[in-house]
């Protein structure tokens, strides 16, 4: 679940992407929520799946959409949600580890619990001159769990908790 958004966090564009997806995760979200959201118009998008290799998810599949928005992106991946406390307990120490590379990079972070939903916002340091957050909130519905993350640490947003939690829940209110 995590894996995408260490991806993210290291700016590149998956290279597992594919044409084809378990899970649509492109068919969660609309162009225009993210272009009305974030001001900017989606120039391209890239869809594909990813077989786990380690951990509680080993050998589970994981879809991921990317929508490329000038300099900056969002993400949204999904795979099987967490069965046991343990395996929820795992997904979120993986968010932990990607929440302290940044932190390692001087960012700051904060953890928003919003209904059923944790998200974090990373604000990069001061020396940095680049305005704007990286925004990521995990939620889960359906059996499934997703977590959109939204900018890149190149080129964050300014975006709040509330905002993707709000297209969080669009994502999963359409989940199949």
């Amino acid at each position: 679940m995590v894996l995408a958004f260490i991806a993210l966090l290291a700016g590149v564009v998956p290279a597992w992407a594919q044409a084809t997806s378990k899970y649509k995760a492109c068919s969660l979200l609309m162009a225009s929520e993210l272009e009305t959201l974030l001001g900017r118009k989606v120039d391209r998008y890239s869809e594909g799946d990813q077989t786990i290799s380690d951990g509680p998810w080993k050998g589970e599949t994981m879809s991921t959409c990317t929508w490329i928005l000038g300099r900056t992106e969002a993400q949204l991946s999904v795979i099987r949600a967490p069965r046991t406390p343990d395996e929820r307990a795992a997904g979120m120490a993986r968010l932990r580890e990607a929440e302290e590379s940044l932190k390692k990079q001087g960012w700051t972070t904060e953890t928003v619990s919003i209904a059923g939903a944790e998200c974090k916002i990373a604000t990069p340091p001061p020396s940095s001159n680049v305005p704007g957050r990286l925004s990521a909130c995990v939620a889960e519905g359906k059996g499934l769990a997703l977590l959109l993350v939204v900018g890149r640490p190149a080129a964050p947003v300014d975006v709040t908790a509330q905002q993707v939690k709000a297209l969080a829940d669009k994502a999963v209110a359409r989940l199949p």
